[in-house]
């Protein structure tokens, strides 16, 4: 339901409980009345208080002489919301403690059959009616949040896929170039007359091509292979970066369908931060359920931050998974180095693009 048309009901039924209360003879002491009427406004943002003071005020309504039924409505629709929610203090202690309440008020009043076994059964029903409508609404969201989590995952595999048939396609375009100019390149050193400075150029190219071949299928096989964080951290603890603690464990606080991208971010802030900054650079990393926030530092005495935190295509190219997986992404400097972090979203909202911020 929109809420929209939650405002609209709700209006509605506070006009229509005035009337009744109006038109019925319910009214004994208006404050009271008032006070039975007024706090349901607030019965979804406080249940449990405003069922505290609207049964506090129908018991005291009650015993000041309240005969109607109608009397009992307020109270009822307060026990209802407070019903459904999650807290036991609110489901379990204060409805029951409103319900004995207003029970004894009209036992009291009207006696044991007139009025408390009345209140009592017409509290009781609610009350269950209350505890079953919430206990719904929380299997209603978390089948959704499944849902959303299994579509989040499919996501992120899609995305796996079709980077992996993108890497494929750009190693088989860039192989075949490559190796058409090498062996282009090889006969040309092997049957042209070259001065030797010519010679040496062109053995200058042969070599880069091959390293540039080289390279295009060791970044193939590490893709292939799925090569962890750890060991990409550990490759560059060994170049000179600073990484205290074990990130990749830290991810695991993540839910499962954005720890991919989580970790590709990470190596990305890593491997930037030694580039930009240099041996020295403390790279730390920290996660909860919900984010991801990497902080670059760089070494003492090294001079302005030589954007460590990327902000060319390499961030700026997860930016796509970020957002797929429900998440916004936020980078820029610090005082002292950079910030990368990732907040993820919850299943179905949606997800803010890439910013960059000046965080210092």
């Amino acid at each position: 339901m929109s809420r929209h048309w939650r405002i609209a009901i709700d209006l509605t039924l506070y006009a229509t409980l005035i009337v009744l209360y109006a038109l019925s003879g319910t009214v004994v002491s208006v404050p009271l009345a008032v006070a039975q009427l007024v706090p349901l406004v607030w019965r979804n943002r406080a249940p449990g208080t405003v069922l505290a003071v609207i049964s506090v005020a129908t018991a005291a309504h009650s015993l000041l002489g309240m005969g109607r039924a109608v009397g009992y409505l307020p109270v009822s629709l307060a026990m209802y919301t407070a019903a459904t929610q999650r807290s036991p203090v609110v489901r379990w202690g204060v409805c029951a403690a409103a319900t004995v309440l207003v029970t004894v008020a009209g036992a009291v009043r009207r006696g044991p059959v007139e009025g408390g076994l009345l209140a009592a059964v017409a509290l009781t029903v609610t009350w269950l009616a209350g505890v079953e409508r919430g206990e719904h609404l929380r299997e209603r969201a978390e089948h959704l949040r499944e849902r959303g989590e299994r579509r989040l995952a499919e996501q992120a595999a899609e995305t796996a896929r079709a980077r992996e048939r993108l890497a494929r396609r750009l190693h088989d375009s860039l192989a075949h170039t490559m190796t058409v100019m090498l062996v282009q390149g090889e006969a040309l050193r092997a049957t042209a007359e070259l001065a030797p400075a010519d010679r040496r150029r062109l053995d200058i190219v042969l070599q880069a091509g091959r390293d540039a071949l080289a390279e295009v299928r060791q970044a193939l096989a590490e893709e292939a292979e799925g090569a962890t964080l750890t060991g990409r951290l550990d490759a560059l603890r060994e170049a000179g970066l600073s990484v205290p603690g074990d990130p990749a464990a830290g991810l695991t606080r993540l839910p499962v369908a954005v720890r991919d991208v989580a970790a590709r971010l990470v190596a990305e802030a890593a491997t930037n931060a030694l580039r930009h900054d240099g041996p020295g650079t403390t790279l730390t990393v920290t996660a909860d359920e919900a984010a991801v926030r990497v902080t670059t530092r760089r070494p003492p005495g090294a001079g302005p931050s030589g954007e460590a935190g990327g902000g060319g295509y390499g961030l700026r190219s997860l930016d796509t998974d970020v957002r797929a997986a429900g998440g916004t992404l936020t980078y820029g400097p610090t005082a002292t180095g950079w910030r990368v972090t990732a907040e993820f979203t919850p299943a179905g909202e949606a997800p803010a693009r890439v910013e960059r911020q000046d965080l210092g």
